[in-house]
């Protein structure tokens, strides 16, 4: 077992998820810090990362990596660190673990097995953008989409389906298909609020819509989290004249169209539900 200086603050045996700063190292809590000085061990996302962090608070304690490609695998190690009576730390890269991080593995894992542990709140991207977007809650929070595929389509749909605000994560590499994506299903009249680069000296909250931001065509910089405000009531919805949407889809199929597309290009025109759409089109066709 590892020896701390100073045990006096955390338990033995017991694992604490510290939320670290998304970007402006004042944001970080005194208990935090404290934790992170007095643990055997901290569990990070990666290390490099966390060892900066460390730097800057004077925390000197060994850093042991936990991500997702390791995690199943680390809590072997975990198991016998706990029962030597160890206390371990575990931190994301920012933010809170195991949100959108990290750690969801290690929380089923204590539980599953009757250990301890406390979660030490602070910053936390999701929250702060929300806070700084004005749209109502309830909210939803999706993190990351997924990579290209049938997982990130059905996600978007799902995103399209949805009446509540809702909060996404992306990474700037990604932002452009990500935004193009979103038009296509949600559509581009979705009132959109940006948090870029939150916390941070060139920290930027922009709100419009989902097509007036892909018009911009900006060279995308630092990680941006998308608040989707919800759509426009059903009170507030006329019901759509199914009839001549259906016609719509016909229209375009007759000009080389597949259906899938045709369906696609009028649900996002009247900003109706696609799923909704092809229901009926299926229907009248089979009357």
């Amino acid at each position: 077992m590892l020896l701390s200086p100073d045990h006096s603050g955390v338990e033995p045996g017991h694992v604490y998820f510290v939320a670290t700063p998304i970007g402006n190292l004042g944001d970080f809590s005194p208990r935090g810090r404290d934790v992170l000085q007095q643990v055997d061990r901290i569990l990070c996302e990666d290390t490099r990362q966390t060892d900066i962090l460390c730097r800057s608070f004077d925390i000197h304690r060994p850093l042991v990596s936990f991500h997702a490609h390791n995690a199943y695998r680390r809590l072997q190690q975990i198991s016998e660190w706990l029962e030597q009576g160890e206390s371990l730390a575990l931190v994301s890269d920012r933010g809170m673990p195991a949100v959108s991080d990290p750690g969801q593995e290690l929380v089923g894992w204590l539980y599953e097995h009757k250990r301890s542990f406390s979660v030490i709140p602070g910053p936390s991207a999701q929250v702060t953008a929300f806070a700084g977007s004005g749209f109502p809650h309830p909210y939803v929070f999706w993190g990351f989409l997924p990579p290209p595929g049938k997982a990130r389509h059905a996600r978007i749909e799902e995103i399209g389906e949805c009446s509540y605000t809702q909060i996404l994560y992306e990474a700037p590499h990604h932002m452009d298909r990500t935004l193009k994506d979103l038009a296509a299903v949600v559509g581009q009249d979705r009132p959109l609020v940006l948090g870029r680069e939150l916390t941070k000296h060139f920290e930027e909250y922009w709100k419009g819509t989902i097509g007036i931001l892909v018009a911009q065509n900006r060279d995308w910089k630092g990680e941006a989290v998308l608040v989707l405000g919800p759509p426009v009531s059903s009170e507030d919805r006329s019901e759509p004249d199914w009839n001549v949407l259906i016609d719509a889809v016909a229209e375009l199929e007759t000009q080389g169209h597949t259906t899938k597309e045709a369906i696609q290009l009028i649900a996002s025109k009247h900003h109706i539900s696609r799923r909704k759409l092809y229901n009926r089109v299926q229907k009248s066709r089979i009357d």
